[in-house]
């Protein structure tokens, strides 16, 4: 009974990707940041590509839309944890250093929302810089052809905004005057615009100081404004 137990939690163990996968998934990554869209490569590209027999595809997905699915959800699982991790330190050490002074603005400590906005913001884009291929994929499949991928990518950003909206509630960076409604549909704002301005940080590398700053601010206008809106009840 133990053996069988212990046979069966070691099945549900994540399984690492194997050799060939990963290769595909690599040489889709390639492919498709040259201004090509996932749905039209060929799969015999693919595998000359990756140096593997074009039989090899079907040993890891059904068809192109499963391998944009994996390369989607390998590049999510990587950013997803780290991108909430950060934010919550951030914040902790932003509780620490409240009393100092900074200013407060329709009860939202904007010293505590500024420094969790900047390594939240700095996170996001150091994250792009290592992986250019995928956020420009990711992007571009979000107004592409595949229903399934531009399904997938929605979802991505959705969960990045949930995430960012739960942490805003616990660690009160904007009044308990805001609605969560309002806090979750700026969160969703503020997630589709950084994968947005991602393009231009790849693309405009001696922008990309300005860039960086430029979301930041972003995003405090963003909640700023829904704060005061809230408050005058216009939201």
């Amino acid at each position: 009974m133990n053996s069988a137990s212990g046979d069966e939690q070691q099945s549900r163990e994540p399984v690492p990707d194997a050799p060939g996968k990963r290769l595909l998934m690599e040489a889709a990554l390639r492919l498709g940041s040259r201004s090509r869209s996932l749905s039209s490569l060929g799969l015999r590209e693919l595998a000359r590509e990756a140096g593997l027999n074009p039989n090899t595809f079907y040993r890891h997905f059904k068809d192109v839309d499963d391998l944009g699915l994996a390369i989607i959800r390998s590049i999510a699982t990587q950013l997803r944890q780290p991108l909430c991790d950060l934010r919550r330190e951030a914040a902790a050490r932003a509780v620490q250093g409240e009393g100092d002074g900074t200013p407060k603005l329709m009860g939202i400590d904007l010293g505590r929302g500024r420094r969790v906005c900047h390594e939240t913001v700095q996170l996001f884009f150091d994250f792009v810089d290592g992986n250019a291929e995928a956020f420009i994929i990711g992007v571009r499949e979000l107004h592409g052809a595949s229903p399934v991928l531009r399904a997938a990518l929605g979802e991505v950003m959705d969960d990045f905004a949930a995430d960012m909206a739960e942490d805003i509630r616990e660690y009160k960076l904007l009044p308990a005057l805001v609605a969560e409604p309002v806090v979750r549909r700026v969160s969703r704002l503020i997630s589709r615009n950084l994968f947005q301005l991602s393009l231009d940080y790849i693309g405009e590398p001696e922008r990309r100081d300005v860039i960086r700053a430029e979301a930041e601010e972003q995003v405090l206008f963003l909640f700023t404004g829904a704060s005061v809106l809230q408050a005058v009840g216009a939201v």
